[in-house]
């Protein structure tokens, strides 16, 4: 175990493009325009906490090194990377790992676009950082899960700042040791509470915000010549220890080099907690099964439902029946799944409280969260529900969601990606802007200079 960290940043130093499949570089690429489409979410979603965000930001100026997206305002890197993130997480409609629970884009690719607009890279640098990322991520949170969500913190925050220490490093092209020493510096700076879960939820952005600026900052620091501590995951002072009881190492070790977790992580096509889409999806399948059956049939016809789900998503978005702010509809199994009911869909107009109406206020006292551990195998890719209706007449509906769409085992297609961009994006992008965005992430590799992360609207 007390090697770890040297395994992780010798992977991360050796890493290039060639060792990357194509098959994964093309995944990747999907992963970014589903980054854009969660930061126009964001934009529209989060916009009381993002305005406050870029008054303080903007006011404070400085260096004009990286571009804040879909404006012509430059910021220092680390700035500008903190303003992304706090977009690309606004909606909670941003991509995910079920291992490592937490997020993963909003904090990697915002640092790696910010950075690399004030460095001589390339295309290729910048799709190989974001694996590097990825990957230091996505095993390190996945070596103290459950136990560090159980104790309090947020992987998304606490990991991802070690993870775009390493991503940055990388991208400044430093060696093995450079690298170590930028994962120290950020394993000590790592923060972030998940209780912003429960109430708060505007702010949940900062913590990958500070994620990517911490990861970055760290970086420069060890170009400037400053070095951190020793054995950062590893020490018993260290931060594997100070995260969770129990750490699983080799979480960190299987498959590296070989299996590339960006292709094991998900994408979101609702905007909520990830602990609600099973329910969501069971719902929006059982509506349509009762449309069929019943045809003409009212949200008032339904007698009680029963949701059996995994303790995790009852502890996370299983205690806010009733929202009392659209921050609140993203992590209530309540809220969204008895909108799924009504709608057959949960969209990010369904946020809004004006669809808490006393309709589904009834419904919501009808519905029922049953902790049920066989609805959770992290292993086996499984963070399911089963949700059970019972109409008045009788009829019992029944649907069981193990993997929700967007998993790897249920993936998006491209079609899936620009039907979520064209669904985020409304609004802000015109249609012409999207396809050129899509052009843009398609073409990332052929880029000779990476210059700006708007560069698709130039």
């Amino acid at each position: 175990m007390e090697h770890v960290t040297q395994i992780l940043s010798e992977f991360v130093a050796g890493l290039c493009y060639e060792k990357i499949p194509a098959a994964t570089i093309n995944n990747t690429k999907l992963y970014i325009i589903d980054y854009f489409a969660a930061c126009f979410a964001g934009m529209k979603v989060n916009s009381q906490f993002n305005h406050a965000v870029e008054e303080l930001l903007f006011d404070m100026a400085g260096k004009e090194e990286s571009d804040i997206l879909c404006t012509k305002q430059k910021l220092p890197a680390m700035n500008a990377a903190f303003m992304n993130a706090v977009y690309a997480h606004g909606a909670d409609m941003d991509d995910g790992n079920r291992k490592a629970m937490g997020h993963v884009a909003a904090h990697v690719m915002s640092a790696v676009f910010a950075l690399a607009q004030s460095l001589d890279v390339n295309g290729e640098d910048v799709l190989v950082s974001i694996n590097a990322g990825y990957e230091v991520y996505n095993r390190v949170a996945a070596a103290v899960q459950p136990g560090l969500v159980h104790r309090g913190f947020h992987s998304t925050g606490t990991a991802g700042a070690i993870a775009c220490a390493a991503a940055s490093a990388k991208l400044m092209r430093m060696d093995a040791k450079g690298i170590y020493n930028a994962m120290a510096l950020a394993a000590i700076q790592a923060s972030g509470l998940i209780i912003i879960a429960e109430s708060g939820q505007a702010c949940k952005p900062i913590n990958p915000a500070n994620a990517a600026r911490t990861g970055i900052l760290s970086a420069k620091l060890v170009a400037a010549g400053v070095e951190s501590s020793q054995f950062p995951l590893e020490s018993k002072k260290g931060w594997f220890h100070a995260m969770a009881d129990e750490v699983d190492t080799m979480a960190i070790t299987n498959g590296l080099g070989e299996v590339f977790t960006i292709d094991e992580s998900y994408l979101k096509p609702y905007p909520s907690c990830r602990h609600t889409h099973c329910g969501i999806e069971a719902a929006v399948n059982i509506r349509n099964q009762l449309m069929e059956q019943l045809g003409d049939w009212d949200i008032n016809d339904i007698d009680i439902v029963d949701v059996f789900i995994y303790r995790n998503a009852i502890q996370i978005a299983g205690q806010i029946l009733k929202p009392q702010t659209p921050d609140d509809s993203k992590f209530s199994i309540h809220y969204s799944l008895a909108i799924a009911l009504l709608k057959g869909r949960f969209q990010l107009a369904d946020l809004a409280l004006e669809n808490l109406t006393e309709d589904v206020s009834a419904l919501i006292d009808r519905i029922h969260l049953i902790e049920d551990a066989g609805m959770e195998n992290t292993q086996a890719g499984i963070r399911g529900a089963r949700v059970t209706v019972c109409m008045k007449n009788g009829l019992r509906v029944e649907k069981t969601v193990l993997i929700p769409k967007g998993d790897a085992a249920n993936p998006f297609t491209w079609n899936d990606v620009r039907n979520k961009l064209r669904g985020c994006a409304e609004g802000i992008l015109l249609p012409e802007q999207q396809s050129q965005l899509i052009r843009w992430v398609e073409n990332l590799d052929s880029q000779k200079r990476f210059t700006s992360i708007n560069g698709w609207n130039e």
